[in-house]
């Protein structure tokens, strides 16, 4: 076995090691966050003010940037570009350092075995970031730079994407917060099309505008929930339409599931639950559905454009 090929798996096993840590933390910690303003059990409906519900959302936000960071930078190693990857890690460095930091800032009381578990997993990534730097491979770091065309197809998605999610939004407010819309067609027709980075720019930047024009409180979990879905989303471009079908059914999951972890510390289970069967079926899937009948006409129409 090569030393490269030893050293990408004791990557990807540091990787998994520091997502497992920072998501125990980030647990624990939320919980003495709960208890704290009177919450006992997430397993009934929560009673938040608003400015505790965007602070615990805002906190699990920051986890979960910190376990799709250094994912993705892991994933970026594996493929030969262990520099690019270590850089990358560095962000999920920052995003688990701003988690240690967010209680003492907001004046939350704080977990001694979460603190210890977030600074555990800050060290593992950082760890990552090393091991990234002395990982033999060729860079490609040039390849992870936007094109003026993928500029100009972000820009045009995102626009339409904000739009559809804005509009349908509005006309179907949910019972159980947010809105159900059918935005996410746009951010699969891009990523089916033009691949992950693509993808995940829409997925990130036309959703969060929506947010914002309607009015959505807590936003920046939209940030990690449609950025993840867009990039994953990317990985069935140019794959038979059964691996796209599994790559969006994968994209959706995680971002119904994204809202969902946060939702049942803000909300309680109950209401977390269906609000997760809404963003299932009532969003990811007839989104689906549309996003893969929008690309296989857009192949078939403009083949010079998505080839």
């Amino acid at each position: 076995m090569s030393s490269r090929t030893m050293s990408e798996q004791t990557i990807l096993m540091v990787v998994l090691l520091a997502c497992l840590v920072e998501l125990a933390g980030a647990v624990v910690q939320v919980g003495m966050m709960l208890g704290s303003v009177g919450v006992t059990s997430v397993f009934s409906p929560i009673s938040l003010a608003g400015s505790d519900k965007v602070n615990f959302a805002l906190y699990l936000t920051f986890a979960g940037t910190s376990l799709a960071i250094v994912a993705w930078a892991g994933g970026v190693i594996q493929k030969g570009s262990p520099r690019l990857g270590g850089m990358i890690a560095g962000a999920g460095v920052v995003t688990s350092l701003i988690v240690i930091i967010f209680p003492f800032a907001l004046g939350y009381p704080t977990s001694t075995t979460g603190l210890a578990a977030t600074v555990i997993a800050t060290a593992l990534m950082s760890v990552v970031v090393y091991m990234g730097y002395k990982t033999p491979g060729e860079e490609e770091a040039a390849k992870a730079l936007l094109s003026s065309r993928e500029i100009a197809v972000v820009a045009v998605f995102s626009a339409l994407t904000a739009v559809l999610t804005g509009t349908t939004g509005l006309m179907l407010p949910s019972p159980t917060g947010g809105y159900t819309h059918i935005g996410d067609t746009i951010i699969f027709v891009s990523a089916l099309l033009f691949g992950c980075r693509v993808g995940g720019l829409v997925g990130i930047i036309g959703p969060v505008v929506a947010d914002l024009l309607v009015g959505y409180p807590r936003w920046f979990v939209t940030v990690l929930a449609h950025g993840s879905q867009g990039f994953i989303a990317g990985l069935g471009r140019k794959k038979s339409t059964v691996l796209q079908v599994v790559m969006l059914v994968v994209s959706g999951f995680v971002m119904a599931t994204t809202y969902f972890f946060v939702n049942i510390f803000i909300k309680g289970y109950p209401v977390a639950i269906l609000s997760y069967v809404r963003d299932l079926f009532g969003q990811a899937l007839v989104s689906i559905i549309l996003g893969l009948i929008l690309t296989k006409g857009a192949e078939k129409a403009l083949p010079n454009l998505v080839g």
